[in-house]
Formats: C-alpha cells, sequence, structure tokens
C-alpha cells in the first residue's frame, strides 16, 4: 500500500527527480506512473511548476512563433507545454520512421519534417545522439544482429540540415534587392545552418567571445562608453584584434589560404582559427557591435576591412585590418594610397570604402567557396554541400536564370523535398521562369526518385550476377578497394561503353555492371570482369571505410565479419582469414530483395553466385 504523505511533501519529492533531455529517461515516466497511483500523487503530478525544468532541459529549440502561440493556449502552464511539444515529437519520429524504412514517399516525409522547422529540431538532435551518424556503423561477428542506428541517425542528421537550409534560405531571402534588415553577423552565422547547426549554436560561440573580451578590456581598465572622456575607439579596436590573437584567431598561414574549412562558422570558430580576413571581419564585428561600436564590413579589392564609425563628428573615420600587420588604417592616407596600388582611382574610391550589407559579403563568401573547391586538398564529401551553399547564396540574392542548371547538378532528392520547395523557390517570388524553371527541374528529380524507388532488382538464371550489394572487392586494373552499393545487369550507356574500353574486356558488354563506392566517398561504375571480391578484411580497413565514406550509413546498417577457422578471440584469427560485409539498409534491402541472403552464405565461406 502506498504510504499517506502530505501534498507538499510528494510536490518535493517529485521536484527531486533529475530532468533529461534522453529520449528513453525515466524522469518523465516516473512523473506519469506517479500520477496513476492514486489522487493524491496525481494532484502533485499535475503541478505546472513542477514541469518546468523537464520542458527547458528537454526543448532547448522551437520556433518562435509556435511557441509563443503555445504559451497562450496553455495559459503558460508548463506540463501542457510539455504534453504539447511531445505531440509534435511523436509526429517527427513517426515520419521518421517512414523516411528510414520506405523508399516510396520518403520524401514526402521529409517535406513534413521540414514544415515543422526548429519544432522538430531538439527530438532529431537528441535521436542522433550528437555523433557522426558513422560512429553508429559497428563491426559485428557473423550470427550477430545489428540495429538500425546507423542508417536512422543519418536520416535525422540530414533532416536537422534541411531544416538549418530552409531557415537559412528564408533569413537570406529578405536581403534581395538591396533589403538590409538582417544583421552582417546573424545572416553570416546562419551559414553554418546549411551543415546542420542550429542558429543558436554558432550565437552561442559568438556571445561567449563577446563576453570574454568585455572581461578583457575591463581588466585593463578601457573605458566603453562613448561618453567617457578616455574614450579611445581606435585603441579599443586594436585591443578587440589583441584578444582576437589571446584567443588563437589570427591570419592563416599561406598554403591553408584555400582550405574550404576556413569559409563556414562551425569550424573558423573552432577548429580552424587561423583563418582568411572575411572569417575574421565576422568575429571581429560582432564583437565591437557587442561593446556598442558602430562597426560593418567593407567589401574592399584586397582584403576585407571593417569601417568604424566615430561617435566625434570632429573625428574621421577609420577602417580596421584584422588580417593584416597594419591594424589602423585612415581615410585620408592609408586607403588611398591601397587603392591607388590597385589601380582604382579617387574618384571611385566611394565604391570600395562604403560599409557594406550581409548580401555583399555573403556573395564574397560564395566566390570564395567556390574557388577553394577547385584546390584538390578539397575533401570529396564537402564539394557537393559547399557549391550547394554557395550556388544557393547566388540564386537567392541575385535570381541569375543560369544558376539553375548548376544548382540542381548539386541537389540531391532530400534537397529538392525540402529547403528548394520550402523556402528557395518562394524565395525567387517575382522572379518569374527562374522561379518556374527550378519548380520544373526539381519537381522532374522528385519524380525520377519516385520512380526509382519502386524499381526491385531481381536476379534471374538467364542473367546471372556473380556478386552481391554489401561486397568489398579490389579492382582488378586499378588495384583500388571499394563497396558494392547497386548493380544493373547491362549497361545501357554507348557512351560509357566506349570512354572504359568496355569491349576490351573478356566479356565486353555482355555482363552485368556495378554501382560502387571507394574509400575516398567517389563513386564509380565498375564491370564485372573487373571485380575481385576481397576474401581478407581487416578491422582497420572496416572501420577505415565506416569513417571515411559519409554515405555508407544511408545504405547499410553495419558490418559482419567471420574468420575462416574458428577461435575465440577475434584478435587471434589471422586478418588474411577475415571475411567481411556490409549489412543492407532497409533501403538496399528493398531494392535488392536477394542480396543479404547471398551475402551470408559468402560470408559462411562460399562463393560469389
Amino acid at each position: 500500500m502506498v504510504p499517506s504523505l502530505p501534498l507538499d511533501v510528494l510536490v518535493h519529492i517529485l521536484y527531486q527527480i533529475p530532468p533529461s533531455r534522453d529520449l528513453n529517461s525515466i524522469s518523465v515516466r516516473t512523473i506519469v506512473q506517479c500520477s496513476l497511483t492514486n489522487t493524491l500523487f496525481r494532484e502533485a503530478a499535475a503541478i505546472p511548476a513542477l514541469w518546468q525544468q523537464h520542458y527547458q532541459v528537454r526543448y532547448l529549440h522551437a520556433n518562435e512563433a509556435s511557441e509563443g502561440q503555445r504559451k497562450a493556449e496553455t495559459n503558460g502552464n508548463w506540463k501542457l507545454m510539455y504534453a504539447a511539444r511531445r505531440m509534435i515529437d511523436m509526429k517527427v519520429l513517426k515520419h521518421l520512421d517512414s523516411i528510414v524504412m520506405k523508399r516510396v514517399g520518403r520524401y514526402d516525409h521529409a517535406n513534413a519534417l521540414t514544415k515543422f522547422l526548429f519544432d522538430a529540431w531538439d527530438v532529431l538532435e537528441i535521436e542522433t545522439g550528437m555523433v557522426d551518424s558513422s560512429r553508429h556503423l559497428k563491426i559485428r561477428e557473423f550470427g550477430e544482429r545489428h540495429s538500425l542506428s546507423a542508417t536512422r541517425v543519418y536520416w535525422a542528421s540530414a533532416v536537422l540540415a534541411s531544416i538549418g537550409q530552409t531557415y537559412a534560405v528564408g533569413l537570406w531571402s529578405s536581403l534581395r534587392l538591396g533589403n538590409n534588415s538582417v544583421p552582417f553577423v546573424q545572416a553570416f552565422s546562419s551559414i553554418s545552418c546549411f551543415f546542420g547547426k542550429h542558429p543558436d549554436e554558432i550565437s552561442s560561440m559568438l556571445i561567449s567571445l563577446n563576453s570574454r573580451c568585455k572581461s578583457y578590456l575591463s581588466r585593463l581598465n578601457i573605458p566603453l562608453s562613448h561618453t567617457d572622456p578616455n574614450y579611445d575607439s581606435k585603441k579599443l579596436c586594436i585591443l578587440i584584434c589583441d584578444f582576437m590573437s589571446n584567443e588563437g584567431y589570427g591570419p592563416v598561414v599561406p598554403h591553408n589560404f584555400h582550405d574550404v574549412l576556413n569559409l563556414f562558422p562551425h569550424f573558423y570558430l573552432t577548429s580552424h582559427k587561423r583563418t582568411i580576413p572575411l572569417s575574421l571581419v565576422h568575429i571581429f564585428v560582432s564583437i565591437a557591435q557587442s561593446l556598442d561600436v558602430t562597426a560593418f564590413p567593407v567589401d574592399f579589392p584586397v582584403r576585407v576591412l571593417v569601417h568604424i564609425s566615430v561617435p566625434d563628428p570632429e573625428v574621421d573615420d577609420f577602417y580596421v585590418d584584422v588580417f593584416g600587420s597594419q591594424t589602423i588604417l585612415t581615410l585620408r592616407d592609408d586607403i588611398p594610397a591601397i587603392l591607388a596600388r590597385q589601380g582604382i582611382q579617387a574618384d571611385s574610391m566611394m565604391h570600395y570604402i562604403s560599409p557594406s550589407g550581409a548580401a555583399s559579403m555573403l556573395l564574397r563568401n560564395g566566390r570564395n567557396i567556390l574557388s577553394s573547391l577547385n584546390i584538390p586538398a578539397t575533401p570529396l564529401s564537402l564539394i557537393r554541400p559547399s557549391a550547394l551553399l554557395a550556388l544557393t547564396i547566388f540564386l537567392v540574392l541575385t535570381s541569375s536564370g543560369r544558376l539553375v542548371i548548376q544548382l540542381m547538378s548539386q541537389a540531391e532528392p532530400l534537397d529538392c523535398a525540402t529547403f528548394i520547395t520550402e523556402a528557395l523557390i518562394p524565395s525567387l517570388d517575382g522572379a518569374g521562369k527562374v522561379q518556374d524553371d527550378l519548380h520544373q527541374a526539381s519537381q522532374k528529380g522528385l519524380e525520377e526518385e519516385a520512380i526509382s524507388a519502386q524499381e526491385i532488382k531481381l536476379r534471374s538464371p538467364e542473367e546471372t550476377v556473380h556478386h552481391f550489394v554489401g561486397m568489398l572487392f579490389e579492382h582488378k586494373r586499378y588495384n583500388y578497394t571499394a563497396l558494392i552499393t547497386g548493380w544493373d545487369v547491362s549497361c545501357a550507356s554507348e557512351s560509357w561503353i566506349k570512354e572504359m574500353k568496355v569491349l576490351d574486356l573478356p566479356r565486353g558488354r555482355d555482363q552485368p555492371f556495378y554501382h560502387v563506392v571507394c574509400m575516398d566517398s567517389s563513386s564509380r561504375y565498375v564491370a564485372e570482369d573487373n571485380i575481385k571480391p576481397l576474401l581478407s578484411a581487416s578491422n582497420e580497413l572496416l572501420m577505415q571505410m565506416c569513417q571515411n565514406i559519409a554515405i555508407l550509413p544511408k545504405l547499410f546498417t553495419g558490418v559482419l565479419t567471420k574468420p575462416k577457422t574458428r577461435s575465440t578471440e577475434l584478435r587471434n584469427v589471422p586478418l588474411e582469414e577475415q571475411r567481411a560485409r556490409f549489412v543492407l539498409s532497409p533501403e538496399l534491402t528493398e531494392a535488392y530483395p536477394e542480396d543479404e541472403s547471398l551475402g551470408d552464405a559468402w560470408l559462411a565461406g562460399g562463393e560469389s553466385v
């Protein structure tokens, strides 16, 4: 029998239950179970204030308008607000289940998820575990079961990026036609939204930097008020640069200047602090404006500068070069001399020295991104999303029709179903043909994907496919190691057959062809004559593939291994005797229904079909 306790004691006990973000946490479930015990427990568990800490820990993000509406509808009742958000969570997870398990209709569910925007963010972020999906790809021995966690995390992360992209495009669209309603710092920070970062994440980093800089200046007894007779704008700006240097921020070394990671806030605020001028200007302007310094970027021809407007009308404005050795540049002497060295005449100087809005800085960064992608060292996994980001910026801010084909060459079905449909196409309202062309191109991409989603590849005795999806192999001619992700019984492209000299192979065009992914994340198409099954796969190789190939969690749920000879300790088995195969995701299992069992048979020691 449950002992009878005073209501205030029960409430105090329930207040001791710690809040948690974990979806499987017992905290809220404990309160709910208590409410089912008896009337007194139910009364205690229904107290709205009890739910405040659980709501605020569990739900860190929301659509501002939706949150305001929830507060109004519930009269600020934290328990009812928690219940309302939990209902959204359940809808989000149901859509996510459908995305993971079904190819048909997948992108309709993705579109529905994107419409929740930041109301869906917390549950998806918790679903990812805040780690890369590749970390969920596990290597297990034959006979052990794999969960769908890697594939599920992949899609949760992908939808988070789509939500971020939808937000960013919506923000940037208000900058069109010279509208400067969005501050430079906010617009530039939202670049990271394209990579699945919530805007609050970048904002928090900058706010922390701003606060630390203010403390640094206070310790030096530097006046921060314009009304202080000892206030010195130039000295203050020099000390901001000193603070940034103390924090590790500064000019990048020449051989890393074109590293694409220098262009994204979530990198140059953390791991790439030695970075390019524009990125340093973003940080400087954020700090300066937090100190009530009127600071704006300047689209200067040599490198981006900062214009400082001085409150004293008798003192000239000046410029800050965050990247160069001479921090303060004067308008009367330094700026004209620099422009003259660039061949720019004094009568056109105003065009280059006026404070710039967010749009011109975004366009400049877009050009920097495309330039950096031409560098051979750029990781393949970054090329497509970076190019998509740059082209989206250009299309939003310029409405140039020639960009539609370029953008769609980088867009995937998820992009078409989410931010392109929900934000990019609407942002081009008034652009006429450009908007129509983008709409038609995105719909065509989704229609082609819908047709592909219904295709099922079955084997027939007449057209024998010897290998299976998930098999590792070595290319007989080029010796690289790759993984089979799909197959065709024949190649329909005569131009490819001619280009790759397929007719020189023993079976010519009369053989299966395989879609494969390589260690560098590149995709290739390989004739069966060139495939040599990999009969020995070290755990080191398998882990390397899991970590290096970004697309794997979408296609596979993990790796199965089997030593040729039995042993109780896997590490005691010679590496050359260990076979391995990747386990198909629901998507590939549906498309290639026979390949999973064929992979098991091969793993057990059999030959390919």
